[in-house]
């Protein structure tokens, strides 16, 4: 996904800067100047929950910051895989995979060490330069989440393990 890494649209070769819309989960397009100002981990976690239930906060987070936060829980990459492909152009539909190493913490949650993906289904609008138009993708961000929540907050974890050691030595690494 080029768009993950380019911060001008004029720098982007693979979409049409004038059609290009990015839909999530049938909620509403955004133009390459939306997609690129938001960034790419916030447009796919862009959602309507009231703030107690998400579990990502967008409004929060920047382009940069958000590629911080899974360059940091995924340090060997967080990669977008084709599955399979259903049709060809100009309309493609498929299923993809994204997916990496939680080996790092998440939004104060302690890394598992384990796989953490999600798949979905996405069809991509391609013009006669087989230049993205519009990209439709619907998946799960449970999938997700349940893999990057699955340990206790960082902290949490740091009280239990200091409170059950019996060497002063043996604490919790985070509180020192």
């Amino acid at each position: 996904m080029e768009v993950t890494h380019k911060t001008h649209l004029k720098d982007l070769k693979t979409i049409n800067h004038e059609k290009f819309k990015l839909i999530v989960n049938g909620r509403e397009g955004l133009s390459g100047e939306e997609t690129i100002r938001l960034g790419t981990y916030n447009a796919l976690l862009k959602n309507s929950l009231p703030k107690e239930f998400q579990y990502y906060k967008v409004d929060e987070e920047s382009f940069e910051s958000s590629h911080d936060v899974f360059r940091s829980a995924f340090p060997r990459g967080f990669a977008w895989e084709v599955i399979s492909v259903y049709s060809g152009p100009p309309e493609i539909a498929f299923k993809f995979r994204h997916w990496g190493y939680f080996e790092g913490p998440f939004k104060g949650h302690a890394p598992t060490g384990e796989v953490v993906q999600f798949y979905g289904l996405a069809t991509l609008k391609v013009d006669e330069s087989l230049k993205a138009e519009e990209v439709e993708i619907y998946y799960d961000p449970a999938e997700l989440f349940g893999g990057l929540l699955k340990k206790a907050p960082i902290s949490v974890s740091c009280q239990e393990a200091t409170a059950q050691s019996t060497a002063a030595t043996h604490g919790c690494p985070f509180s020192k």
